[in-house]
């Protein structure tokens, strides 16, 4: 009896309270969270940037209105306002500089687009040749600029290089490619658009390659010769391309430097003295370094007006 009892008591034992369960986080919450851990990531690298690029660019801003030879010693920064900006404007050095570097650049912009049209339209016609073509412009794009600076200086020497043993095989005389002031520009564009002209070849290439082609061929139905179909289809359809290129080439070709200084570093004379070398001879050279900083901004402002007039260009041809 007394077992049964038992027994029944412990079936009506009440049941044991049960832990409540955590609540699954709120899609506030969790966007918050992920909000955070982004800003985390991502700190390291933002605080690189702003150490390497934002810091000296401000500092560059602020030294450009004062006058400071870093050369006397114990010197120190001294207030001159806007005079660095004004006397740059009766800088010789500066205007030759800027004359020079228009010249290199849209020398060398232009004859790269139309060298890299004609290999873009080469190279997506299915010629054979095209592939070990393809092959062999690839070499320009895997040497830095200072090494193939240093390959062309060889090439360009006076004595043993190979382009005045070349010219010498058909009666030409050596040439003092890189001594000769009017030799001199040319030779460092010509290797400008070694270098550079891969690029744009293989971007204009892709940008045919992802043309219709259903207006190629209503364009054969209509008896329209290749040279109609290029001026009429692919150049109309391939213009923010070619914007995006020449917005692309512009930028890097006004701030080239290793070229030129591998090759000439600005000489002879001041005949290939691009107006990035002039900022580092008067920057790092002369410490001049509030006429380097004037000089850098209002080179960045030429960069600043010409990559907006691009970009409103490549707008409208979206439009």
């Amino acid at each position: 009896m007394s077992i049964s009892i038992q027994s029944t008591e412990s079936n009506t034992q009440a049941p044991s309270p049960k832990v409540p369960a955590d609540k699954p986080p709120t899609l506030v919450q969790k966007h918050t969270r992920d909000r955070w851990l982004s800003l985390l990531f991502l700190a390291p690298a933002v605080t690189f940037l702003l150490l390497t690029n934002v810091y000296p660019l401000l500092k560059s801003l602020q030294l450009s209105f004062f006058s400071w030879n870093m050369i006397i010693p114990n010197s120190k920064p001294v207030w001159v306002g806007f005079e660095n900006y004004t006397d740059l404007f009766g800088n010789a050095a500066f205007i030759s500089s800027i004359k020079i570097t228009f010249i290199y650049v849209v020398v060398a912009v232009v004859i790269e687009l139309l060298l890299g049209m004609g290999l873009a339209l080469l190279a997506t016609s299915g010629v054979r040749a095209m592939g070990p073509i393809r092959t062999v412009l690839l070499f320009p794009l895997m040497m830095t600029p200072v090494v193939v600076g240093i390959l062309w200086r060889t090439l360009y020497h006076s004595t043993y290089g190979v382009i005045n043993h070349l010219i010498g095989l058909v009666g030409i005389p050596p040439q003092v490619w890189l001594g000769s002031p009017t030799q001199a520009l040319p030779a460092v564009i010509t290797v400008e658009i070694w270098q550079q002209l891969p690029v744009v070849a293989f971007v204009l290439a892709a940008g045919i390659q992802s043309l219709p082609m259903d207006l190629y061929k209503a364009g054969r139905v209509d008896g329209a010769s290749s040279w109609q179909m290029f001026r009429m289809i692919t150049l109309p359809l391939l213009k923010p391309v070619i914007v995006v290129v020449l917005l692309l080439r512009i930028m890097d070709a006004f701030k080239v430097f290793d070229i030129v200084f591998t090759l000439t570093y600005g000489g002879p004379g001041q005949r290939t003295e691009v107006l990035s070398m002039l900022i580092y001879k008067t920057g790092l050279k002369f410490f001049q370094v509030g006429q380097a900083g004037a000089m850098s901004w209002v080179f960045l402002v030429f960069i600043f007006i010409i990559s907006f007039f691009f970009l409103r260009e490549l707008q409208r041809a979206d439009a």
